[in-house]
């Protein structure tokens, strides 16, 4: 099977996976599924083994992040319902001060994206903006905008949010490490996201219906900020012990312990126990046991499915040699390999509207040309959640979220957040390259 031929039906098998989500419409999963199969049997798989690839591939896959979602997306929805989000961003409120209102959105919507969807983040905080778009005499241009990119940014770049969970299983990067710098490069990606939100001068009001949502919330009883903060703290804290005893003291008992509280199941499990202390008399109830595990599932379904899919078509990559080929192309000619996954995650995110899905397919895709191209997977993994921000527009759920919801019309949502996010994108991948020339990573 000469090159040429394998690259072609690759290219088309992409193509084709990428019309049938955007285009046609069909889900995610599905169109990859699709995908694989074509692919497959394009590439001369013996028809006795595809089921068998697929299965192994996808179980292969989800193996060590199913659970980890699961437990994000479960924490996720206890900090939703009982307010933490609220009581968060009053903390940064008061923490910046009144005349930097905007920074305080930004800060508080980039800790909850941690943990929680960005378009949740913005349907949760939109009345409380609101309010504040209306104290301070600014436009919801920019508050609205900026409170959707501090999540986009960190849910993109900053686990447990499924898309980077996801990326970093893939490409085999410790959870630690995807953390870590996945935080590093997501704070100046919030700040030039928030500089240039800065500049949406373009008066627009907010809807009144969310100024009374904000007034309701004024008397909403909330719970401290400690307990706020705890489930999204400690599991990280745990994680970067797990860390740092393999590095000071490895292989001995005291590493043993911590690699079992700092892995990720352990950490976000034990974040899901110390978000009850939200819930205060009610942690025993059949609403929080049980009806929100069930929302924590239901979240979480559709981003572990991905993930599995994107795994078994990555599969059939490998066994074809497709990256391979593809890696020695670039690496034959002139094209610095750490562009690939930045290029492939942005025209993933901008055709298909998700940047979860663009962080997750890029990173499956990129797994097995990682060796021949000199990449390293933490770099891989950096460049997949930045490409996988650039220019969000009206083909995602969370533009139209922001851009409704902020009382904007299409054309000032395609400038707020059509720029802001490619602004943090370009950012962030710009950090990224930089580390990689300086072979920091």
């Amino acid at each position: 099977m000469s090159t040429s031929y394998v690259l072609i039906v690759f290219a088309i098998v992409i193509v084709l996976m990428i019309v049938l989500i955007s285009k046609c419409k069909v889900n995610a999963a599905f169109g990859i599924l699709i995908a694989a199969f074509i692919l497959a049997i394009a590439l001369g798989t013996p028809w006795e083994e595809i089921e068998s690839t697929i299965n192994s591939g996808f179980s292969s896959t989800i193996k060590s992040v199913a659970i980890v979602i699961f437990l994000g997306c479960t924490m996720g929805t206890v900090l939703e319902k009982t307010g933490a989000a609220i009581r968060i961003t009053k903390w940064a409120i008061n923490l910046v001060g009144e005349k930097h209102i905007i920074w305080a959105i930004a800060l508080s919507s980039a800790i909850l994206g941690i943990p929680i969807w960005a378009d949740t983040v913005v349907i949760l905080l939109i009345p409380i903006v609101s309010m504040l778009a209306v104290q301070t005499k600014k436009s919801m241009m920019s508050y609205g905008t900026v409170l959707y990119l501090g999540a986009l940014v960190t849910a993109s770049l900053v686990p447990p949010t499924p898309g980077p969970v996801s990326a970093a299983a893939l490409l085999n990067v410790p959870l630690g490490q995807a953390i870590l710098w996945g935080a590093l490069v997501s704070i100046p990606s919030v700040i030039a996201a928030t500089f240039y939100c800065m500049t949406l001068k373009t008066p627009v009001s907010p809807k009144e219906e969310f100024l009374k949502s904000a007034a309701e919330h004024e008397t909403m009883e909330l719970p401290s900020l400690t307990k706020s903060l705890l489930p999204i703290v400690f599991p990280l804290i745990l994680i970067f012990i797990n860390t740092a005893a393999s590095v000071v003291v490895p292989g001995t008992s005291i590493a043993n312990f911590c690699a079992f509280i700092g892995s990720p199941l352990a950490a976000l499990f034990t974040g899901c126990i110390l978000s009850l202390l939200l819930t205060g008399k009610e942690w025993k109830s059949k609403k929080v046991l049980n009806d929100w595990v069930d929302e924590g599932i239901t979240a979480a379904a559709m981003p572990i499915i991905v993930t599995g899919m994107g795994g078994a078509l990555a599969t059939f990559v490998k066994n074809a040699g497709v990256a391979e080929k593809i890696a020695e192309l670039v690496v034959q000619s002139s094209f610095p390999p750490i562009l690939i996954p930045i290029i492939m995650a942005a025209i993933i995110h901008v055709v298909t509207g998700s940047n979860s899905l663009g962080v997750m397919t890029s990173a499956a895709l990129m797994e097995p040309m990682l060796a021949t191209l000199g990449i390293s997977p933490v770099a891989a993994f950096l460049a997949c959640g930045t490409g996988a921000l650039m220019f969000k527009h009206a083909n995602s759920s969370g533009f139209w979220v922001t851009v409704s919801m902020s009382n904007m019309d299409v054309n000032q949502g395609i400038r707020a957040v059509g720029g802001a996010s490619t602004v943090a994108g370009a950012v962030g991948a710009a950090l990224t390259c930089l580390l990689v020339a300086l072979h920091v990573i």
